[in-house]
């Protein structure tokens, strides 16, 4: 068997664009995102896993180049995101297909594999710096209405993307924002055999 070096050398953190990332309440208004890296955004989520690769996501797109779109999209959200949110480049929601069309019943993975397929969207926009703030605070029933969407597809959440403002004063931000995220310990969460008993109660990676 051969010696696959990658296999055997011992790890100490985890990838480093997992930790990039993080989540910005500011944008430059003024900088866009290229149609390019739009569609390598959408690419990389367009391969994430699906039960039965159903593929139950959907996405609606709008972006500043539509003010009249980009303003109805604002307006769907909760007075306090409307704010920041108008400073991103584009808007998107995330719409999960309810019913799988291999057998015409409830599909019960869709929010999961929607999670999962925003996922790699993110990590493709953090290593083309590209920010993304995944908003809950939307009306849902609204977005229903003004997107005609049917009972079998849901709206789940809106992104905001866009690139952070490239100044002294965000970085110096940033640097406090990033020095103060916490994340719960392996023990809490990851349990071994049975419910509570911890995978680990010394997470050696854990730096924060």
């Amino acid at each position: 068997m051969l010696n696959n070096s990658a296999n055997t050398e011992q790890k100490n953190d985890i990838l480093s664009l997992i930790k990039k990332r993080w989540t910005t309440r500011e944008f430059d208004p003024k900088k866009e995102i290229s149609h390019e890296d739009l569609a390598l955004l959408f690419e990389a989520a367009r391969w994430a896993p699906s039960a039965y690769n159903e593929q139950p996501w959907n996405f609606i797109m709008v972006t500043k180049h539509e003010p009249e779109l980009f303003e109805q999209m604002i307006n769907l959200l909760k007075d306090g995101n409307k704010p920041w949110a108008a400073t991103a480049f584009a808007l998107v929601l995330t719409v999960a297909s309810l019913k799988a069309t291999h057998n015409d019943s409830e599909n019960f993975h869709a929010l999961y594999d929607l999670g999962a397929c925003v996922a790699n969207l993110t990590m493709q926009a953090t290593e083309l710096n590209i920010t993304v703030n995944q908003m809950g605070g939307f009306y849902h029933e609204k977005a229903r209405e003004v997107f005609h969407l049917s009972e079998n597809y849901s709206p789940v959440s809106v992104l905001a993307l866009g690139y952070v403002p490239e100044t002294e004063r965000f970085e110096i931000h940033k640097k406090e924002r990033m020095a103060q995220r916490k994340r719960k310990s392996l023990g809490q969460f990851v349990f071994r055999n049975q419910w509570g008993n911890p995978f680990i109660t010394v997470n050696d990676f854990q730096k924060n």
